[in-house]
C-alpha cells in the first residue's frame, strides 16, 4: 500500500472546505484563475452526512485516509471539520488550484507536522517551509507545487505556473474563471450539490467525441446529490438550439434501444423510468434519480456480481499454491 504522502494529495485526503465565514477571507470559488478549463467543489460536510456514505463508511476510512485523520488529529487539524472543496485545472498544461479550510489548515506549523508524520510512515514527498516577501509559504515536489496559508484556517494550494494567478487572487486583485472564461458553464452547473464540475470542451478532448452525438457540444456541467440515495445530472451548451434538438433525438434512441437489457441486469423500474433525456434551446440535459432502497438493491447487485466473478470468495489477494 503507498503510504500517506505530504503532498496536496496527502492533505486533501478528505476534500474538505469550509465556507469562508466573516472577515477578509476570499471566497474559494474566486480562487480559480480565468486559465482554467474545469472547475468544481465537493461538500464534504453534507457528503460525510449522507446515508450512502454512512452506509459505506467502513469501507471509506481505511488505509491512506485512517492514516491522515491520525496525523491531522496529531497536529491540532479536526478531520471533521472539513467541510467543501473548490478547486479548477488545465489538463493540458498540467495546472491546479485546490483550497481547503479547515480548523488550523492554515497555520504553517500544523502543516509541516503533518508532513512530519507523513515521512515518518515512509512518505516519499518533500514539503518545506520557506519564506518569501515577508511571508511564510510551502513548497512542495522542490518547488513544483506551492501553497498559499490564508488566515488559520484556509490553505491554497497550486501548481508553480499558476501560483502567480492564484496569489494575485488572494489578494483581490486579477480575473477568476468564475468571472471570465467559465463563467456561461459555472452559471448552468448545480452548485448547491454535494458535488458539481463545469468547464469546457478543449481541442485536445474533441477527438474523444469525435463522430458521437456529442460532438456539437461546447461546454459541460454535472452535479451529484446524495440527499436522498443519488441523484445526479449532465449536461452541455451547443451553439445552437437545432444541435440540441439533435443530440437528443440520437442520444434518446441509443438509450431506447439499451433499455430493455437494463431490467436482466437487475437495474430496478423506477431507475430505469428516472432517466431523463431533455433539450431546451442550445441545451442538452440528462438526468437519473435513485432511491436509497433501490441504490442498496444495486450495491448488493454489484457485489454478488463481484463474488460470483472471484468463484464466490469477496475481494482479496490471491490465495498462495
Amino acid at each position: 500500500m503507498k503510504r500517506m504522502r505530504s503532498t496536496p494529495v496527502a492533505l486533501t485526503a478528505l476534500l474538505g472546505l469550509a465556507a469562508c465565514k466573516g472577515g477578509s477571507a476570499p471566497d474559494p470559488i474566486k480562487l480559480v484563475p480565468d486559465a482554467a478549463k474545469v472547475m468544481g467543489a465537493v461538500d464534504v460536510k453534507g457528503l460525510r452526512a449522507s446515508k450512502l456514505y454512512t452506509d459505506n463508511k467502513d469501507k471509506i476510512e481505511t488505509g491512506e485516509y485512517k492514516e491522515f485523520e491520525e496525523a491531522a488529529k496529531a497536529c491540532n487539524v479536526d478531520p471533521n471539520g472539513f467541510e467543501r472543496a473548490v478547486f479548477g485545472a488545465d489538463p493540458a498544461s498540467e495546472q491546479f488550484v485546490i483550497t481547503v479550510v479547515a480548523k488550523g489548515i492554515g497555520k504553517v506549523e500544523n502543516i509541516q507536522c503533518m508532513a512530519d508524520k507523513a515521512k515518518e510512515k515512509g512518505g516519499e514527498d518533500d514539503m518545506k517551509v520557506v519564506d518569501k516577501d515577508g511571508a511564510k509559504i510551502l513548497e512542495f515536489d522542490g518547488g513544483k507545487g506551492i501553497g498559499y496559508p490564508v488566515g488559520n484556517d484556509m490553505l491554497v494550494v497550486t501548481s508553480s505556473g499558476w501560483a502567480a494567478a492564484v496569489k494575485e487572487l488572494i489578494d483581490g486583485k486579477g480575473k477568476a474563471a468564475v468571472d471570465g472564461s467559465l463563467k456561461d458553464i459555472v452559471a448552468k452547473a448545480p452548485k448547491d450539490k454535494h458535488i458539481w464540475f463545469a468547464g469546457v470542451v478543449t481541442s485536445d478532448l474533441a477527438p474523444a467525441v469525435a463522430g458521437s452525438p456529442l460532438e456539437p457540444v461546447k461546454s459541460v456541467y454535472g452535479g451529484i446529490d446524495l440527499s436522498k440515495g443519488l441523484a445526479a445530472t449532465a449536461g452541455g451548451l451547443t451553439d445552437a438550439p437545432e444541435k440540441a434538438a439533435e443530440i437528443q433525438k440520437k442520444l434518446q434512441e441509443q438509450f431506447d434501444q439499451f433499455k430493455p437489457m437494463l431490467a436482466p441486469m437487475g437495474v430496478p423500474e423506477a431507475v430505469v423510468n428516472s432517466i431523463k433525456i431533455e433539450a431546451a434551446d442550445k441545451e442538452i440535459k440528462v438526468s437519473i434519480a435513485i432511491s436509497d432502497e433501490d441504490l442498496k438493491t444495486l450495491q448488493e447487485k454489484v457485489a454478488k456480481m463481484m463474488g460470483g466473478a472471484m468463484g464466490g470468495r469477496p475481494p482479496g489477494p490471491p490465495s498462495q499454491p
